[in-house]
């Protein structure tokens, strides 16, 4: 069984590369089947269709970031001191894998992302929760989800993808200091 395990995963680090380099247009199957060492009868068992391998992609990388955007338990922090852990829980995810950031770019940009807009809704829940009970308490400003996200964590992967594309250098010092600055941004007028 750990073998099977291992060609679909070859399958979706290959097209993961693949589709980063070459687009999804210009990605067959045959080539990722080829560059993953699989036969193309084996890729077709795992995924009946290049949409449906792409969209699995997305699915993994989505389940990984969402993973490591919660990671260390920022549900105890008192606060805004969760969002920000938050914050860069997600701009250091997104510096650290930039082939999943092109990936994630490409995706959200396509005609493929209107197939997935609630697939990750119940893991994400938890977080919402938190931002809406911070907005009763009057810990941050009462505003719609969608422009929280964009102020927060849009800013923090518009950051990563500036580090990442060699157009701007973060620091840690830097890093910690927009943080608190975007922080203070969420707070009520």
């Amino acid at each position: 069984m750990p073998k099977v395990l291992d060609k679909r995963s070859a399958i979706l680090k290959t097209a993961l590369d693949l589709l980063v380099e070459n687009g999804f247009h210009n990605t067959p199957m045959s080539l990722i089947a080829r560059e993953a060492g699989v036969s193309a009868g084996i890729i077709y068992h795992y995924f009946e269709s290049k949409e449906e391998l792409i969209l699995e992609l997305y699915r993994e990388v989505k389940r990984n970031i969402i993973g490591l955007l919660l990671a260390g338990d920022v549900r105890k922090l008192n606060g805004l001191d969760a969002l920000r852990q938050v914050w860069l829980n997600t701009y250091r995810y997104y510096v650290s894998h930039p082939k999943e950031t092109l990936f994630l770019e490409q995706f959200e940009n396509s005609p493929y992302a209107r197939m997935c807009l609630h697939d990750f809704d119940s893991q994400i829940q938890p977080l919402f929760e938190w931002i809406e009970a911070q907005k009763r308490a009057g810990n941050m400003a009462d505003l719609p989800m969608e422009i929280l996200y964009e102020l927060s964590l849009g800013f923090a992967i518009s950051l990563a993808k500036q580090q990442i594309a060699g157009s701007i250098q973060v620091t840690d010092v830097v890093l910690d200091e927009v943080s608190r600055v975007i922080l203070r941004g969420l707070k009520p007028g």
